[in-house]
């Protein structure tokens, strides 16, 4: 956890972040890379605490359809006032000693970024254990049952 103290501001940002397995051990993600954040803090002309960050990095996700481990990379530009929004960042800042939490702040947007359901798979030829989905358009399927009454009807009647 990194604390930032915001009587320290302005403050620039070009770190790398590695966040604990127990923040998204209750989530769809897999494991997570570290996280490039750069960018600066600091006191806007309305004397507002401002974040203006880049946030870059990989997290792995279960592939919807055949639970195959996905990498999906995430790239954020966060700009936010800490004040404009009390309801997100009261997770992450604590104005009474006036810290912020800078890995909870970023957490709380990488959440967002998360898709519900992800595939690599176009749906073509998909086969698992005991199953098989198939689409094929172009080829007229046959059963083979009935094989032989396609040929009765081979000279268009």
């Amino acid at each position: 956890m990194k604390e930032i103290n915001l009587n320290l501001l302005p403050i620039e940002l070009d770190e790398t972040i590695k966040f604990d397995e127990s923040y998204y051990q209750n989530t769809s993600i897999i494991k997570m890379d570290e996280f490039k954040v750069k960018g600066k803090i600091f006191y806007n002309l309305s004397d507002e605490v401002e974040i203006n960050v880049e946030v870059k990095g990989n997290i792995y996700l279960e592939d919807s359809i055949t639970l195959e481990e996905i990498k999906y990379p995430i790239s954020l530009n966060i700009e936010e006032i800490l004040e404009e929004n009390r309801e997100f960042t009261d997770n992450c800042y604590e104005k009474s000693k006036n810290i912020l939490d800078i890995n909870e702040f970023l957490w709380e947007n990488i959440v967002l970024e998360v898709p519900i359901s992800l595939t690599n798979n176009s749906g073509v030829n998909i086969k698992g254990n005991g199953w098989e989905l198939n689409k094929k358009e172009d080829e007229e399927i046959v059963d083979s049952r009935l094989g032989k009454l396609k040929n009765l009807f081979k000279g268009g009647e």
